[in-house]
């Protein structure tokens, strides 16, 4: 009997520790034991007034509308997390922060997931009798601005006990977080998300974040970033910080600032997001400038699949960034059209840091304001040393651009400008297609304390390029044979592969050597922006678009003639089922230009230079075509 009974304890023990509360302003009350759908409590500040334990639920009405802040007090766990979401319908339930300093605060708890929730906080930080909207319990340190009056959240997290770890943040539509400062320069405070830790150093106190996914939002019309992820008080330490977090499948548009900013933190991904108009203006509230992301003193960050477009602003506002201190981000897999500041912007005290396999159309068509060049006009490519707003340079180590495809229309002329004493760069296999007419695109490649790796680069028009001697080592001038038909560039990427008869086809320089997958400047990565394969034996095609080579150069199907090998380095064996006869080839560039003549079924190539060529194959009755690629 005494068993049954420590047995009936645990029970309910557990099943009062997982429970599921409904809230509903439209037909709640908080006099309500809140259990069911039936009696749901009515508001956020019945909420505020509980804890919350593994396994609980809270399940706002499906287009029900909250004011205030509401603190969710307590930790789940992995098994359990504490689970905010919506229930009766499909649309979101709204929490409006009204004014306070967050709409949602999670302040030193942890194991937490929130769903299905539209979110916005733009209203006073008084009341209607002019009192500071605050809740009790909240200050200190971790609260700096006091209440919502100089920057303001959708969602706020906060670590300044402990480290915390799994917060999942799914399905939210966060819009409108602006304050409603006294101080106008404090009218871009607004932060759809962010996570903030505060450390100690002093006392041996160093707090971050870990498993952090962040999916399917939609954010729009914040002061500032969308998302920000922020560690304080661990300056100069460079061992410490947040961990694995994965940003996938959001959508960012019209932020004031930019869409994503992670400091501190290892192990990123994001991938299959959209940054659309950051840096936007719409709102005279809004910061005005910002990349669609940007990584600071992060390591192993890898961005992938992404679309960058529209970004504004006077200053960086490019597709995406890399700013001073990160280890291991690559940018790949992502199309960047239309950004003001441009395409490539790689700050200082990097290590292994770059560009490849992305697509830039029509990026970096910012006019510097005193007419000046390489400060704050538009950018193709720019490195820096930039680490920090002193005297201090810091060049970076591993810095690499490959295999990207840039298209630039007539009536824009980004520059290229490597600044000195940037370290060891590396630009190789890429594709840069301007229109022919239009102002002369300046370029400059400082050398002064610089190791400079550029070569196989296409650039053409060429003629409308006035090319620093650094990048034309290894060049090709020839027209790339894009599919993209207009001279004004367009908003897809399809358009920027090139067709069979691309001399950028086998024309890379090779990059392997590696089978670890972040050593960039070893490991080629494996695939293409559309997913093509790329050999660790064969050239790679110039540019983002690897057209296999057994589809492009052996492209001729015929069971009377086999031939090998292509690629090739001196010659090509052809191989006849059925035929003894006389055997001639013409040998032709992709120009057309007749290069040579053989007679029988080993043909020469040794004497000619590497690239595509055209084997016209004459027999007594017919002739055949094929294509080689002489290496």
């Amino acid at each position: 009997m005494k068993l049954v009974f420590i047995l009936v304890i645990i029970f309910s023990s557990f099943y009062l520790r997982a429970a599921t509360f409904y809230v509903s302003s439209s037909s709640g009350n908080n006099n309500n034991n809140g259990l069911s759908a039936q009696f749901p409590f009515n508001s956020l500040d019945k909420l505020n007034t509980m804890s919350f334990y593994p396994g609980d639920s809270i399940l706002f009405k499906s287009g029900d509308y909250f004011q205030g802040m509401f603190w969710i007090k307590g930790s789940g766990s992995f098994q359990q997390p504490i689970i905010l979401d919506s229930y009766a319908g499909t649309v979101k339930p709204i929490i409006n922060g009204n004014g306070y300093q967050a709409a949602i605060l999670i302040y030193n708890n942890e194991h937490i997931c929130i769903n299905n929730l539209e979110i916005s906080n733009d209203g006073s930080h008084l009341d209607s009798s002019g009192n500071i909207k605050r809740l009790n319990g909240f200050g200190g340190a971790s609260n700096f601005w006091g209440s919502g009056k100089n920057v303001r959240f959708g969602v706020k997290v906060i670590a300044d006990l402990s480290s915390l770890e799994n917060f999942q943040l799914n399905n939210l539509y966060i819009h409108d977080i602006y304050p409603s400062p006294t101080d106008s320069s404090n009218n871009h405070k607004g932060y759809g998300i962010k996570f903030e830790s505060l450390s100690d150093t002093s006392n041996s106190l160093y707090n971050t974040f870990s498993n952090i996914e962040i999916t399917n939002n939609n954010i729009t019309k914040t002061g500032h970033y969308g998302i920000w992820i922020k560690s304080l008080g661990l300056n100069g330490i460079d061992s410490i910080k947040n961990n694995k977090i994965e940003l996938r499948n959001c959508n960012f548009e019209y932020t004031g600032g930019s869409g994503f900013v992670p400091n501190k933190s290892s192990n990123v991904l994001v991938e299959n997001c959209v940054f659309n108009h950051t840096g936007s203006d719409i709102d005279s509230r809004m910061w005005k400038r910002g990349s669609g992301m940007w990584p600071f003193d992060s390591k192993n960050v890898v961005a992938q699949n992404n679309k960058f477009m529209n970004a504004h602003g006077p200053q960086d506002s490019y597709g995406a960034h890399i700013d001073f201190g990160n280890e291991n981000v690559v940018f790949q897999y992502n199309f960047s059209y239309n950004n003001e500041g441009g395409f490539v912007e790689i700050l200082g005290d990097n290590i292994n840091c770059g560009y490849r396999y992305n697509i830039s159309v029509n990026d970096g068509y910012r006019v510097d304001p005193n007419n000046n060049q390489w400060d704050k006009k538009g950018k193709i490519f720019w490195v820096g040393n930039f680490c920090g707003n002193n005297q201090t340079r810091c060049p970076s180590t591993g810095t690499f651009i490959y295999n990207n495809t840039i298209f630039v229309n007539d009536t824009l002329n980004p520059e290229i400008y490597f600044w000195p004493n940037i370290g060891d760069v590396h630009v190789y296999n890429n594709l840069i297609y301007v229109g022919s007419n239009g102002i002369k695109i300046p370029t400059l490649i400082r050398n002064t304390l610089n190791t400079l790796d550029i070569s196989h680069n296409i650039f053409y028009d060429s003629s409308r390029i006035n090319l620093d001697n650094d990048l034309l080592n290894n060049a090709l001038f020839l027209n790339p044979q894009m599919m993209n038909s207009s001279i004004l560039g367009v908003n897809n990427p399809m358009a920027y592969k090139v067709q069979t008869n691309s001399p950028a086809i086998g024309s890379g320089r090779l990059i392997n050597g590696s089978t670890d997958t972040t050593n960039y400047l070893n490991n080629n990565g494996g695939k293409d922006y559309f997913g093509n394969s790329i050999s660790n034996f064969d050239p790679p095609s110039i540019g983002a678009f690897n057209e296999e080579l057994m589809n492009s150069v052996n492209f001729f199907e015929d069971n009377s003639l086999t031939y090998f090998p292509s690629p090739t380095i001196d010659k090509v064996n052809l191989f006849f089922k059925d035929y003894n006869g006389l055997v001639e080839t013409d040998i032709y560039d992709l120009k057309g230009q007749y290069v040579g003549h053989c007679d029988g079924e080993v043909i020469s190539l040794i004497n000619l230079k590497k690239g595509i060529y055209i084997l016209k194959v004459k027999l007594e009755k017919e002739i055949k075509e094929l294509r080689v690629l002489k290496l």
